[in-house]
């Protein structure tokens, strides 16, 4: 029942003569009024979806719903994020293929089926999928999808992306594509079954009603349009919009620089322990083809950081319609001059037993490393407006869960520090700080009184975290710092996931640094609400203030920012932190007025000022020293070249270098990162 191809299902498939025939019904001006009429459906559908559905993450933009062909391919959507998109098609096809014949199951009018099993086409198993098809006069004319991350599915952990999870049995619920719902009903018996398996009954019976009701917004609007246009029409607009984005994806590759772009990227977590892991990419352009090879990336381990290909292709997409292709429609016509390659058993397309609920986490790699080849790539063919510095992008995502103040039981994923991260700077400007979140750039950051309303905490404080962004002759966006008090409850669980600790898994670019890591911090058995009981005006502001000063009494906890779950009791502190994006360019190019702005505005410390930037100025008044400023930049530079060696002297040095075996366990071979061991999943 698995013996199915995902990866060629990202491709459009071959046009029918009923897709031919109407494409030549379009007249001029129809392809254009119409694509938008599709499009507008799918925006409704989306309004319709987001208001009855109540998952943070819904809420905060990690939804999308799809207009589809009767083949399964992607004609357009709304969203979110991209990656629900392109995966949508892959369930369509794939119960085309196995219930369509079936005397079981059947495909009719009124059909509800439903799925979240990430070895089938999707992300991870948080992410569940309605799916319905749209039937005109006895014929399936198309597909609507609704999709969304609900962070709950039984795992053995509470969030269903499990930190401690050794294979996929830890993690929860996972539906293959089955059938819920006929004659335009949900069939309670599946919804009770569902319910049943996680821990928040009400928001996995809403979100699931949510979900059926966004697919049929579409269909009904698509019926009401074949009646205006016929079948003929519809189809061949689909195939339009397919064969428009494909034509225009082939002319822009085509007109970017032949050659091989590189980027290998480090990440020091599997999950529950720290090892380090690398992630390559060779990115290659000939005439009017993408090629993305992950040869050279570590192998698959004993953690929870695992993907599979189809997941690092989807993640690629998010770059590639948000980016390089994102004036063409949202169509499955983008992947078709593309190829994507990873070596089976290397921890991007691990074996299929794997822990892969942290495929969002770990599979940031490949976002990252995607948009640092490609922005090579489009530097290098003229297009410096599209290249760019890729935003913070480390996959840090924190989970709470317990009962809340109202007593109904809870376990969600904190959208701020997810929708607030550093944009990446370019070669004329700083990048935006929290400018969203990489997997949906326009994904809303909730505001504190709400998250305050709904669950048993407070905020301490919430702003932007001081020197978080990469530095340069252009400044990456800052990321923020959440720090959340229990209260109104006894105590709360708390879990955060990231790839990066001891090092940064971030880039910069063309001389520019790389965001900070930040670690994980708590603060237990606190003395903050009797403080505040008090009215003490000395209570910290900011993370520097907690973390230096530490005028609140209390445990003091600084570790990795992958952290298992831990009870926290009322009155304890939890920090949450988004990640800064990186710097283009070098920092002693950055003029100095831009430095003290960034001083004045707390977004850089004093320190970075003068040692970073080099910049000589009175603290009390901010005026620069220019002449001083230029003298100490000089006198860096010299340095520089007295520090420097020839290219060859370097690598001979270099490739000498190998870290401490501890740290190497789930490497693989040093330097190349070949399989080395067995992983046996039980």
């Amino acid at each position: 029942m698995i013996d199915f191809d995902i990866i060629s299902h990202f491709k459009p498939e071959k046009p029918t003569e009923q897709e031919i025939k109407g494409m030549e019904l379009l007249k001029t001006g129809d392809f254009e009024i119409y694509s938008s009429k599709l499009n507008t459906i799918c925006e409704e559908a989306a309004a319709v979806f987001v208001r009855l559905g109540v998952t943070g993450m819904l809420h905060a933009g990690d939804m999308m719903v799809g207009l589809y062909t009767a083949k399964g391919d992607l004609v357009t959507g709304s969203t979110g994020t991209y990656l629900h998109s392109i995966t949508g098609q892959i369930p369509i096809k794939y119960i085309l293929r196995y219930w369509k014949d079936n005397p079981t199951v059947g495909i009719n009018e009124g059909d509800i089926f439903y799925c979240n099993d990430a070895n089938l086409g999707g992300i991870h198993n948080p992410d569940q999928f309605a799916i319905m098809p749209v039937f005109f006069k006895g014929e399936i004319i198309a597909w609507s999808v609704a999709g969304a991350h609900q962070p709950e599915t039984g795992a053995t952990e509470p969030g269903g992306e499990p930190l401690l999870a050794k294979n996929r049995f830890y993690e929860g619920m996972k539906l293959i594509p089955i059938k819920i719902g006929e004659n335009y009903q949900l069939k309670e018996d599946l919804l009770e079954m569902m319910a049943n398996m996680v821990r928040t009954r009400r928001m996995q019976i809403i979100d699931t009603r949510a979900r059926a009701t966004g697919c049929d917004r579409i269909r009904i609007r698509l019926q009401e349009f074949a009646e205006e246009v016929g079948t003929d029409f519809i189809q061949g607009l689909f195939r339009k919009m397919i064969d428009t984005a494909e034509e225009g994806a082939r002319k822009r590759i085509a007109a970017l620089k032949d050659g091989t772009y590189r980027h290998a990227y480090f990440m020091d977590s599997i999950g529950h322990t720290e090892s380090l892991l690398r992630v390559c990419l060779t990115l290659t352009k000939k005439d009017d083809r993408l090629t993305f090879d992950f040869e050279g990336t570590s192998p698959e381990h004993d953690g929870c950081f695992h993907g599979l290909l189809h997941i690092a292709m989807a993640h690629a997409a998010i770059y590639l319609f948000g980016y390089a292709f994102h004036d063409f429609p949202l169509s499955s016509g983008i992947f078709a001059p593309m190829e994507f390659k990873a070596p089976e058993g290397c921890f991007l397309n691990s074996g299929e037993n794997a822990a892969i609920s942290n495929a969002p986490v770990t599979n940031s790699s490949v976002m990252h490393t995607v948009h640092v080849c490609m922005t090579k790539l489009l530097f290098a063919s003229g297009l410096k407006d599209l290249a760019t510095v890729p935003p913070g992008n480390a996959g840090g995502a924190y989970n709470y869960a317990g009962k809340n103040q109202w007593g109904v039981p809870f376990a969600d994923i904190a959208g701020y520090p997810l929708n607030s991260e550093g944009g990446g700077a370019s070669y004329m400007d700083d990048g935006v700080d929290s400018f969203g979140f990489p997997w949906c750039a326009w994904g809303k950051a909730p505001d504190a009184e709400d998250i305050e309303n709904e669950n048993p905490f407070f905020h301490l404080f919430q702003k932007h975290m001081k020197d978080h962004c990469g530095h340069g002759k252009y400044r990456g966006g800052l990321g923020t710092v959440s720090a959340w008090v229990v209260h109104h409850v006894p105590s709360v669980v708390f879990l955060s996931r990231t790839r990066g600790f001891r090092i940064t898994p971030g880039t910069a670019l063309f001389g520019g640094y790389p965001n900070m890591s930040p670690p994980g911090i708590q603060v237990t058995n606190t003395n903050l609400k009797q403080l505040m009981k008090k009215k003490n005006t000395d209570i910290p502001s900011n993370l520097w203030e907690l973390i230096q000063d530490r005028k609140i009494e209390g445990e003091y906890g600084v570790e990795s920012n992958t952290r298992p779950p831990r009870v926290l009791s009322d009155g304890d502190i939890f920090i949450a932190s988004s990640w800064g994006g990186g710097g283009y360019g070098d920092a002693l190019e950055r003029s100095p007025e831009s430095v003290m702005k960034d001083v004045q505005n707390e977004s850089i410390s004093h320190w970075v000022a003068q040692n970073v930037y080099k910049v000589v100025y009175d603290q009390d008044t901010l005026i620069v020293d220019e002449e001083a400023t230029e003298l100490k930049r000089n006198q860096e530079m010299m340095e520089r070249l007295t520090r420097g060696k020839r290219y060859d002297d370097f690598v001979a040095e270099w490739s000498q270098l190998k870290p401490d075996e501890s740290i190497l366990q789930n490497y693989g071979s040093w330097p190349d990162a070949k399989k080395v061991r067995e992983i046996q999943r039980v």
